[in-house]
């Protein structure tokens, strides 16, 4: 079995480097092609591996961002000049509209199967606002072998949209529900002591509209007068709003503290156990493996309705709340910090299910499956 995964996301994210080396290890034969747009990305998150090669293409600029169909005829092109197609048994593209229009035209043109996963940038830009791209799309789910989804929030979601409303009785049946995996060390050091009983909140991600955590801050401030030893702690960085939270900060440090980004597991680790409850009221997600990091630390959660984890992991996690509403927000915090006892984590959550040697295994009897 030769696998080829078409994945321009690859220098963004180090997610599906995590899942190419647990295959790795499994002794898959594979090659990562991926579009770089700046040349200081060729390598980025690539590893040693016995089995597979990486392949990191400058063809894309700026430009193509805007460009939907040349963008996906360039990358093809791309993509002939760097693999032997026939070389392949299967092509696992990572997103829908990008990806998944390349592995079409591979299929279409050499025969070569595929599997498609869909994720947050396909439900909340390109089927929300593009639709010149919508007809490319339909013809990938329709020849998709399987099509992959990371949680069942935006999997719901997906099956709402009217577009795809039309064709859901030809392809439902191939939906599959793959949650992405989290780092060993926390799956390894996971916290069964006793529950966190202060005040302290933590959010760990970028500061970025769509992370929503100055709606956060201004939910945690509005609670000041209620809870006076209340302190959120804000780790990570980058984004439009990073300049917004740190003049929120230096106002309110008595509740707020920005510890920037922190890439110290451990230190990390001994900052989620001073605290009782994570919040991340994200407006998209298509997963969130810091809810799991979370959870596996003895945190109680607060996420966003219908996204991410939403659907995925037992309610007695944490509180679901709607992202654009403070007021919501606000609420879902103070029911936590008044109960925040009555919520579970180790006991009710399997986090085996994020252990990406598991997780591979399944991709790997996936590809098998498919191939039959």
């Amino acid at each position: 079995m030769k696998i080829l995964h078409i994945c321009n996301d690859y220098c963004g994210s180090k997610v599906h480097s995590n899942l190419y080396r647990e295959l790795d290890k499994l002794g898959v034969e594979q090659t990562m092609y991926t579009c770089c747009r700046v040349d200081n990305e060729a390598g980025k998150n690539s590893f040693d591996g016995k089995h597979i090669d990486f392949k990191y293409n400058r063809v894309l600029t700026t430009t193509h961002r805007f460009l939907y169909h040349l963008k996906i005829k360039t990358s093809y092109r791309g993509l002939l000049d760097s693999v032997n197609p026939n070389e392949y048994d299967l092509t696992h593209a990572v997103t829908l509209f990008a990806d998944g229009a390349v592995a079409y035209k591979l299929y279409n043109e050499y025969g070569v199967p595929y599997v498609v996963t869909v994720r947050n940038t396909d439900i909340n830009e390109f089927l929300a606002v593009a639709p010149h791209t919508w007809p490319m799309a339909l013809k990938v789910l329709r020849n998709a072998r399987k099509i992959i989804f990371i949680s069942k929030a935006p999997m719901d979601k997906f099956c709402r949209h009217f577009v795809i409303k039309r064709i859901l009785p030809e392809i439902q049946n191939r939906f599959i529900i793959q949650p992405n995996g989290i780092d060993d060390y926390w799956l390894n050091n996971i916290w069964k002591g006793e529950k966190n009983l202060s005040h302290n909140i933590i959010y760990v991600g970028r500061f970025d509209y769509n992370k929503n955590v100055v709606r956060l801050i201004d939910s945690v401030l509005s609670l000041k007068e209620h809870y006076s030893d209340i302190h959120l702690h804000l780790v990570g960085g980058d984004g439009w709003r990073e300049k917004d939270v740190q003049r929120l900060v230096k106002t309110n440090s008595t509740c707020l503290t920005y510890h920037g980004k922190i890439f110290d597991k451990d230190k990390l680790c001994s900052l989620y156990r001073e605290c009782s409850i994570f919040a991340m009221p994200s407006i998209h997600e298509t997963f969130g493996l810091v809810y799991i990091e979370a959870l596996s630390q003895g945190l109680s959660v607060l996420y966003t309705k219908n996204q991410g984890i939403d659907g995925l992991l037992d309610d007695r996690v944490g509180e679901k709340v709607n992202a654009m509403s403070t007021e919501s927000i606000k609420e879902g915090l103070r029911k936590m910090l008044e109960n925040r006892e009555g919520y579970l984590s180790h006991e009710v959550v399997d986090f085996g299910l994020f252990r990406w040697s598991i997780i591979s295994e399944k991709y790997y009897q996936l590809y098998t499956n498919v191939l039959q």
